[in-house]
């Protein structure tokens, strides 16, 4: 039986545990239910994200797993595969064992909600094919652009690559080429997947390092518009100590020679504005040695080739520095490419005989003037005016 107050109502003690009760049970009932929502929403996060990756034209893609890091403001993707929906091209376009997107909380204490990504053990596969339908290019930026936006809706600022690979395959040709870039690291601060009038120019630097076939040294850095319309960049570009030997099978395939010695390095520097460009390509080929393997046995059309091949690069061979170069100057249109050929020759003469080409970038500035569009088309037919024969007199 309840206890009842002199006045005949029920005691506010019981009242008071009544409701101590209630609110007790409320709570346990939001302990509960956000502890099953914590639960099942690394699932509807993977459901949602492999959604949205199978919608991708022309390629299908999924994740094994989701861990959600509530605490950071983070989830990880683990085993992110995407795939050319074709089925003739065997390796994915990407994978990666982790991708993890979190909020900068560094960014918070300046009143910017934006987030980093990092990526662990990504590869992205390059396949050229005869046909058209298997061959794995990727597509456009502005496709895997509203990939990420819909993953993670945060504009995102910072992005890192750790042990990352780089492959291009070219079935087409004979042999079969298949080139890489391995251990790649790289971070890319500034980085947005939103347009901002305030970031400047460049609001993206790049720096990158990693390693080619036959153990060579690449690095790169530059600053860049990831979202403009046209490519709008400065990029700087060295690899040295390449081993000629390991590049055998696309030295077969592109140039028709097969290398038994000699080492390869180059530096390249190149801006884009307004679907124009221009820059130099520096060549060094040392130690260049074309003697055929003991046993081995190579077509007569192919030593041919090597033997005027090996008597161009002595004639131009700096002797001294047993190797041989030049600088290549480029610039145009991204569909229309002008090289100074012309140029190139007097480079590859003047470093044989005359002054030593110098093994380094040109320019170590970090932030050289990009040409304007009219300088660059002034740039363009000075080469294509260089590039053309002499008329005979």
């Amino acid at each position: 039986m309840s206890t009842l107050h002199p006045s005949g109502k029920r005691h506010p003690v019981n009242r008071s545990r009544r409701y101590s009760r209630a609110i007790f049970l409320t709570i346990v009932g939001l302990v509960v239910l956000l502890i099953a929502a914590r639960i099942a929403l690394p699932y509807v996060l993977r459901d949602a994200i492999n959604k949205r990756l199978n919608a991708i034209p022309d390629y299908a893609g999924s994740v094994e797993q989701i861990d959600v890091g509530l605490w950071r403001g983070a989830y990880t993707i683990h085993r992110l595969v995407i795939t050319k929906r074709s089925g003739e091209v065997k390796e994915p376009f990407f994978k990666a064992d982790k991708v993890d997107f979190s909020i900068a909380w560094r960014e918070l204490f300046h009143g910017r909600l934006v987030s980093d990504i990092e990526a662990v053990k990504p590869m992205l596969t390059f396949v050229e094919a005869v046909a058209a339908d298997a061959s794995q290019a990727g597509g456009s930026a502005q496709r895997w652009q509203d990939v990420i936006d819909d993953i993670f809706p945060i504009t995102i600022t910072y992005f890192r690559i750790l042990d990352g690979e780089v492959r291009y395959i070219d079935q087409t040709a004979e042999p079969k080429v298949d080139v890489r870039i391995a251990h790649l690291a790289a971070v890319v601060t500034g980085l947005a997947n939103r347009r901002s009038d305030a970031e400047g120019e460049f609001p993206s630097k790049i720096t990158a390092s990693g390693e080619t076939i036959g153990s060579g040294k690449l690095r790169l850095t530059g600053q860049l518009e990831p979202l403009a319309e046209q490519p709008h960049f400065l990029l700087k570009f060295e690899v040295e100590g390449v081993s000629l030997p390991a590049l055998n099978e696309f030295l077969r395939a592109y140039a028709g020679v097969d290398v038994s010695k000699g080492t390869f390095s180059a530096y390249v520097e190149a801006s884009a504005r307004d679907g124009r460009f221009q820059g130099y390509f520096k060549p060094f080929f040392a130690g260049l040695d074309f003697s055929e393997p003991p046993g081995a046995t190579r077509p007569l059309g192919q030593k041919i080739w090597e033997t005027v091949v090996r008597g161009l690069a002595w004639v131009f061979k700096n002797h001294p520095r047993n190797e041989v170069a030049t600088k290549i100057p480029f610039a145009g249109e991204f569909k229309d490419v002008k090289i100074g050929v012309w140029q190139t020759v007097k480079n590859l003469v003047r470093h044989a005989f005359v002054e030593p080409l110098s093994k380094k970038l040109d320019s170590r500035a970090s932030g050289e003037k990009l040409p304007t569009k009219s300088e660059a088309e002034d740039k363009t037919q000075k080469i294509r005016e260089k590039s053309a024969p002499k008329p005979e007199k």
